[in-house]
């Protein structure tokens, strides 16, 4: 059979058609489909080429970043007692109470445990209601208009200041021009502002670090005097150191022990602040404590610790050193 020249043609092109066709899906797609998985294999080498490169680049920076933190370390470390056992730590309390002229005849001490530590930022409520709104309105000078500011602004003097917090540890104020004010020219205004930023934001964010700690337990006696400075004293170590619900007496019973003559030269203030003899206070009546009263208040100390880089033998606690490495050898 004889095929003219169209069907000649017709057929050439339908044989080149199935070779196309079958050379395409033999070689073609496989290897379109390769170039896929060859393009997610580049790019996951890619990303691990680049990770190895920020690694590698922190080689110039890494000792500088190292002799930081040790630096940071060094400065909080001070700040900490070091991981001390219950008898070194019922030292510790006791050296405190001797130096602030209390006594203690017993004494609960906790073996060391850890807790979590987070920061809390208190901010008063606006109380309000009808009488306080009308006084206000009242007092309130119809020809002043309030300024209204933004939020991180302040004023000193009469300045306007804002303070910008990026981190606990990029604090910055600036004036109304822009410029920065160097801390050392900080106002006792700014340095408030300063802190409470600080605290504002550590709150925020819900910062939080694990310490360990130890706890002493005790009933002391002493003056109420006595007792009142080491309350004060104990909110001003700069090492963390917690005192416990703090009890302040009002008015206490009076003495009933005393001989004949401390009894004749016994005086009291009475509530309505009068002063009376002891002949004349009922032993069920209350007198006002002053600074020479005796007291008698259970108190708990709780000591924040960590084990850090430098090895502490010596604690230093108001005058007395105590020894903290009295942890018994291990053969």
């Amino acid at each position: 059979m004889k095929l003219n020249k169209i069907e000649k043609i017709i057929v050439v092109i339908l044989v080149v058609g199935v070779i196309l066709g079958v050379g395409i899906f033999m070689f073609v797609k496989p290897s379109f489909d390769q170039i896929g998985v060859e393009q997610r294999t580049l790019e996951a080498y890619q990303t691990e080429l680049n990770e190895l490169k920020d690694k590698l680049s922190r080689l110039d920076t890494i000792d500088a970043d190292i002799q930081v933190q040790r630096e940071a370390a060094d400065k909080y470390e001070d700040y900490f007692y070091p991981e001390m056992t219950t008898y070194e730590t019922s030292e510790l309390a006791m050296a405190m109470l001797k130096a602030a002229n209390l006594e203690a005849h017993s004494i609960s001490v906790s073996n060391v445990s850890t807790g979590s530590n987070s920061l809390s930022y208190f901010l008063p409520g606006d109380i309000s209601y009808t009488l306080k709104n009308y006084a206000n309105v009242a007092k309130s000078d119809p020809s002043e208009e309030k300024e209204v500011l933004e939020e991180g602004q302040f004023k000193d003097g009469n300045k306007l200041y804002t303070v910008t917090v990026n981190s606990v540890a990029d604090v910055t104020i600036t004036d109304e021009n822009g410029e920065e004010v160097a801390p050392s020219r900080y106002t006792e205004t700014m340095q408030k502002v300063y802190k409470a930023a600080v605290c504002r934001y550590a709150a925020s964010n819900s910062r939080s670090q694990t310490t360990a700690r130890m706890t002493a337990s005790f009933q002391i006696n002493g003056t109420y005097k006595d007792y009142m400075a080491f309350v004060d004293h104990i909110a001003s170590l700069e090492k963390a150191t917690q005192l416990g619900a703090v009890i302040i007496p009002v008015t206490v019973s009076p003495e009933t022990d005393k001989d004949e003559e401390e009894e004749n030269n016994s005086f009291y203030v009475d509530e309505s602040g009068f002063l009376v003899s002891q002949d004349e206070v009922d032993s069920d009546d209350q007198v006002l404590v002053t600074d020479d009263t005796e007291i008698e208040q259970s108190i708990t100390l709780t000591f924040y610790a960590i084990d850090g880089m430098k090895e502490v033998t010596r604690v230093d606690a108001d005058g007395t050193e105590i020894v903290v490495d009295q942890r018994p050898a291990v053969y």
